[in-house]
Formats: structure tokens, sequence, C-alpha cells
């Protein structure tokens, strides 16, 4: 639970709620002797004995008697404010205590009242978000955006794009755009930077609406280099793009972005810019300071975000120092990251990191070792953890492995699709692979990636697989058919950065 709240202290009642009192004695239901014969002074009564066992952290206790007022004939005779209160102290403790459904029935009856407070909408923000009800979660981000933009401040930012993929993957276009949209007129920013993402998403829909003027308003907002390229190389920008190449233009907005890095982001911000532009030597260099508070043991004294930033400085420096042919060391480097923990658990996302590594250097048993024990991961996660898998059976020349690898990939490729386009490359189908990238061009939620990759970057230092995988891929991407189903919808352009991925 509370899975897309950043602040759950923000969610404070004023009441001491303790999230393992749940298991309080529950107090019998009422005789109907012991009952008052006002229903409203009965119902007045097991609100006010609720919000007492609340005070003493007896919330199962709290909720019981809520529950008796509720099914009471005398609640809808109280005061609106107090059954406002009621329902949100319920909600509060069904929340608290893991039950996603009943809190969320709960604050939809809460915010139904005109006293209705932002604490109120965000638990039906958060509920809504861990009950899988996108929609409603949408509704939710849209009142929190017009009524109080600052508690957005409370909402994980992850989450929220978590939120735009899940109302995209279901086609609830309206939803979408106008949580987006409000957003956007919240001034809405992650950690102080633009979500330039959510604003190529959104300037998209309104392009469909043909509402080029609110597209171009919201594209101006974008200052990232790699959004912007997205943009660039695919026609459906173009009445945007076209207009305002300054805007649009990679090298100036790389360039800003590495000198307002330099001031104002984390070093693990600032690292993945300096991959784009090949500055590998200052990847290096940046992480030193890190590292060197890691040996003396004070880096969770000098960097408040130590625990969870820590383990991708090192990924990134790992990254770099194959980007500079110095495999055993980036080895070495990200064996280090994969022993710390990930948000206090196994560290999946660098074991996967560490092992594709292996496997990219040729070396399966290694890479085999490293991936033995995994806990649960995304759908997203497991195709990585399948793409290790492949290459590790690719290079051992074990076929049965293959087929099971690929069987699985096949299956489940549209939770990652441009995995699945490697697995078709370094498995040899390149017939399937140019038909996969023509569907990828032709179908517009794939499409904006599959021409970001089609892309001419600057040369890299490749591992072996990596230099397999990029010679087929420049043969499929060759392709007559390929090219003429690109330029139906996009553009190829050379840029002096490397991908995202590299």
């Amino acid at each position: 639970m509370h899975g897309i709240i950043a602040a759950t202290a923000a969610l404070a009642l004023g009441f001491a709620l303790a999230s393992g009192a749940a298991t309080a004695t529950v107090a019998p239901t009422r005789t109907a002797q012991e009952q008052p014969a006002d229903p409203a002074e009965y119902a007045a009564k097991l609100v006010q004995e609720a919000f007492d066992e609340t005070g003493r952290n007896r919330t199962g206790a709290a909720q019981a008697k809520l529950e008796l007022a509720f099914h009471s004939s005398g609640f809808a005779q109280l005061p609106a404010n107090l059954r406002y209160r009621a329902l949100l102290v319920a909600c509060m403790i069904a929340y608290q205590d893991g039950q996603g459904d009943k809190a969320h029935e709960l604050a939809e009856r809460a915010t139904s009242f005109d006293e209705a407070d932002d604490r109120a909408w965000m638990i039906r923000l958060s509920s809504a978000f861990d009950i899988k009800n996108y929609p409603d979660a949408a509704q939710s981000v849209i009142v929190m955006a017009q009524r109080w933009p600052a508690r957005l401040a409370d909402v994980y930012a992850p989450a929220i794009m978590q939120l735009h993929r899940e109302l995209t993957r279901a086609q609830h276009t309206g939803a979408d755009r106008d949580m987006l949209d409000a957003l956007f007129e919240a001034g809405w920013r992650n950690e102080d930077v633009e979500p330039s993402g959510l604003w190529r998403d959104l300037a998209l829909l309104h392009v469909e609406h043909h509402d080029i003027a609110r597209a171009t308003a919201v594209a101006l907002r974008i200052d990232s280099a790699q959004t912007a390229l997205s943009m660039r190389v695919d026609k459906r920008f173009d009445a945007i793009t076209a207009g305002h190449r300054q805007a649009f233009d990679v090298d100036r907005l790389i360039a800003s972005e590495i000198a307002a890095a330099d001031q104002l982001k984390p070093v693990t911000d600032l690292q993945g810019l300096l991959l784009l532009t090949r500055q590998y030597a200052r990847v290096l260099s940046i992480s030193d300071a890190a590292i060197e508070h890691s040996a003396q043991g004070d880096g969770s004294t000098t960097y408040t975000d130590f625990s969870d930033r820590y383990n991708w400085i090192l990924d990134n420096r790992s990254r770099a120092l194959t980007r500079l042919g110095r495999f055993d060391e980036a080895v070495r480097v990200e064996v280090l990251a994969a022993r710390r923990p990930e948000h206090g658990a196994m560290n999946v996302s660098q074991l996967i990191n560490l092992a594709n590594l292996q496997a990219e250097l040729q070396r399966p048993d290694k890479a085999a070792g490293v991936i033995v024990e995994l806990g649960q991961m995304s759908p997203y996660g497991r195709m990585q953890l399948e793409s290790v898998r492949l290459k590790i059976a690719i290079v051992a020349k074990d076929k049965a492995a293959t087929d099971h690898a690929m069987a699985y990939l096949r299956t489940h490729r549209a939770d990652a699709i441009a995995t699945w386009q490697d697995a078709l490359l370094l498995d040899g189908d390149l017939d399937a692979a140019a038909a996969l990238l023509i569907e990828r061009l032709e179908k517009p939620a794939w499409r904006n990636d599959a021409l970001v990759a089609m892309q001419h970057y600057a040369e890299i230092t490749e591992t072996p697989l990596e230099r397999l995988t990029h010679d087929r891929w420049n043969t499929i991407t060759a392709r007559v058919d390929v090219q003429t189903a690109m330029q139906k919808v996009g553009r190829v352009e050379t840029f002096g950065i490397t991908t995202a991925l590299q």
C-alpha cells in the first residue's frame, strides 16, 4: 500500500493512528436495550466513542464503532461536518490497515461532502491507485492539482508517470489528457525538473484533437534534449517543431542541461547527461567524492539520499568504464552496486545489470551465477531478466534454453517491446525483426520509441554482443520495406550524442 504517497505523515488527521493497532479488541455490538431511543443521539455517541478509541490508538475498536454508526438509521441525521469527519477517520483507518477497497469506498463517500479537504482527496487518490482504479486516481489528481497544487509534492513522481502509462495502456485518453492538463496548469515539476516526457505526450494528445496552439504551449515547456530529439524525428509533431527549431535544438538543450546539473541536479542526473555526451572521464571524476565518503563510512551523513542514490552512482560509473573499454573494472564496480540494497530489499535492478554485462562480455557462467535467486519484479523487469537468460543461452549455444527464453519474451512482448526487438536480433531472425520494427512504426503507441532507436548516434565502444546486435540492427533498418514504413511517419537524423540506454 501507499504506492503513490511520498509522505504518509502528511495524511495525519490530528489523531495518533497506529497502523499496527488493527488487532485491538473490537467493542461488542450494542444490544437493543443499550441503544439510546433517539437514532441520531445513538449515532453521535458511536462516532464520539470511535474518535476516543482512535485517540488511544485502538483503531480496530474505532473502526467497529464507526461501522455501527454508518449502518444506523440516525447517521444521516447528523450534521454534515460530523458525518464527514467520521468518514474521514474511517477511510484513514482502512487505508493505514491496507484495506484498499474499503478505504476507497469510504474516501469516495467522504469527498462527496462540501467539507472535504485535501486529506480526504489524498486518501482517495492513493487508495484508487492501490486498487488499480486508475481513472478515479486521475480524477483525484485533477482535483488536487486544481485545489491544492502544493500537496502534489506529497505524491511520488514515478507514480504519476505510472498512472499516465496505465491510462494510456487502457486507452483512457480523455482522463489522461485531463489529468496531464491539470498538472501542466498547476506548474507541476518532478523534483524541480520539468517532466518533459509527460509534456510531449500531452502535446501529442492535443495534436490529435487538432489543437495545435495548446499543443505548442505545452511543448515549449520541454527542456530535455532526449525528449526534443524524439519529437523532431516524429512527423506527428511537425506542426510544433517546424516553427520552433531553436526550442528543439538538441545540442543547445543538452548543453543547458549539463550546465544546470553542475549546479542543481543530483550527481546521478549529471552522470546520465555526461554518458549521453560521451564525457566518460567526467562521469568517473564526479563519482569519486561519493565513493570516498562511502569508503569512510560517512556517506549517509554527507548525502541525505545516499541509501537510494549510491547504487546508481556506481551503476553509472560502471557504464562509463564499459564505454572506455575497461570491462573488468566495469564488472567490479557493478558488483559493488549489486551488493547494495534497493529500497531496503534485494537489489534486483543492479543484479540484472550485472548479469547483463557479464552476458554481453560473453561470460555465460558468471552471468548465470548472478541471477540464481531474484525476488519479485515488475513485468518490465522480468522481460529484462529473460533477455539476460537469452544472451546466456545464445553464448552457451544452448538451444533448449534459447527456445525457452524466446517463448517467454514472445508471449510477454507487450511488456517491453524494444526488448523483444533485441531478442529477435540476437536470435538471428532478421525477417521477424524487420516485421516487428515495421509494426512498431505503424502502431502509434510504439512509434516514437522506434523512431528514436532508428536515428544515427555517435559511435561508442561496444561489448561483443552489443556489436552483434548493432550490426544486425543496421541490416534491418537499411531494408527497403523498413525505410518505406519509416518515411511515412518520421525521419532519420544524425546526432552527436549516444542513446539513453548506452
